[in-house]
This record gives C-alpha cells, sequence and structure tokens, in this order.
C-alpha cells in the first residue's frame, strides 16, 4: 500500500477520535463514551475510508496557490463532516427500522440530518474555526507525501 493512503488511513482514525470528543463536548448529558459511539457507529466504522478518499482528493494540494488550499481544506472538512453524518444515518436506519420498530424516513436520515449536521454542526457552532486548522495541516502532510510518490 502506498504511503500517502497509509497516511490517510491513519488520519480517517485519528478523525474518528477528533469526533468522539466532540460528540461527547457537545453532549448536554454528557452521555458515556460507549453512548457516543453506539450513535455514531456507522460514521465511525466509514471513517478510516472517509480518511483514504478526502487523502486521494488532496493529491495535487501541494501545488496550489495559498488561498485555494484554504478553500480545498475547508471544502474537503465540510464533505467530510457529511460522508461522516451520511455513514452514521446508514447505521442509524437498521437500529431504528429492525430494533425499535420505528419508521423514520430515508430522507431524513440520509439527507436531511446529515446536511443540517454538517451546515449547522461546523458552522453554526464554530467548529469550524477550530477544525480548518486541523484539516488544512492534515492536507499538508498528505499531499507532501503524495509529492513524493509522483
Amino acid at each position: 500500500m502506498k504511503k500517502p493512503l497509509v497516511y490517510s488511513l491513519a488520519s480517517g482514525l485519528v478523525w474518528i477520535g477528533v469526533a468522539s470528543v466532540i460528540a461527547y463536548v457537545v453532549s448536554p448529558i454528557h452521555t458515556t463514551p460507549s453512548d457516543v459511539a453506539r450513535t455514531f457507529a456507522g460514521g465511525i466504522v466509514a471513517a478510516p475510508a472517509i480518511g483514504v478518499l478526502i487523502g486521494y482528493i488532496s493529491r495535487r494540494f501541494a501545488n496550489l496557490s495559498r488561498p485555494r488550499r484554504v478553500w480545498v481544506a475547508l471544502g474537503d472538512l465540510y464533505l467530510a463532516t457529511f460522508l461522516f453524518l451520511f455513514a452514521t444515518g446508514i447505521g442509524h436506519v437498521p437500529r431504528d427500522l429492525v430494533w425499535r420498530s420505528h419508521y423514520v424516513t430515508l430522507q431524513r436520515s440520509l439527507v436531511v440530518d446529515p446536511l443540517l449536521g454538517t451546515l449547522l454542526g461546523l458552522t453554526y457552532t464554530g467548529f469550524v474555526i477550530g477544525l480548518l486548522p486541523l484539516s488544512y495541516f492534515n492536507h499538508v502532510l498528505i499531499g507532501r507525501s503524495w509529492v513524493h510518490i509522483d
């Protein structure tokens, strides 16, 4: 496996921790870590694949100008967050349908909740201010590893 893909996979694993800590801190009742893991199980399972995808997208990151790098890092942050919440929604569908016999619409679980969660969860709460530098730094590291491969 190529080194950038390994770095991207590791990045996805690190972002699992970041998402878990944010979910725990934001929770109004400070649920247990196992409750957080159960809630975001689909996203946690998909996070390494999302990391590899974003790492592959950032392949030409080192060739961009600084303003474009910031925009790419910001766009990828929103894309990765949406994909994480989308995978979380996929994890909720069988749980709600099978275990609870609670029928929710697929549109809500797979489109509306991830989209609103991404926009409001990053922008409205201000997490984008803290996560954008992490995303940028992540892109720089992975982008540099791609330069040595190409």
